[in-house]
């Protein structure tokens, strides 16, 4: 069974901020997806003993990644900007 968060977002330009932090310091697997409605963002994920992902998310788009050992997820918006993040993650 899956657990999912879902976290809307509204950002002004330049603004960044975290959504998710790790309850284990290992950090969890999950499928993260960022849907940006309005504006450009950038998904940064941070991983235990992995490097750091980021990824720019147009106006529009929907991106999707899987990654293992998850600490912290943020959203760093471009320009002003909405949309929703989601994680889902084995329970």
């Amino acid at each position: 069974m899956a657990f999912t968060l879902t976290y809307p977002y509204a950002q002004a330009a330049g603004v960044g901020q975290g959504y998710f932090v790790a309850a284990d310091p290992l950090g969890p697997t999950g499928i993260v997806t960022v849907a940006a409605t309005l504006g450009n963002v950038e998904l940064r994920i941070t991983r235990y003993n992995a490097p750091d992902f980021i990824q720019t998310v147009t106006q529009g788009s929907t991106f999707t990644v899987q990654l293992g050992n998850i600490q912290t997820i943020g959203i760093l918006a471009l320009t002003a900007a909405t949309g929703v993040l989601t994680l889902i993650t084995p329970v």
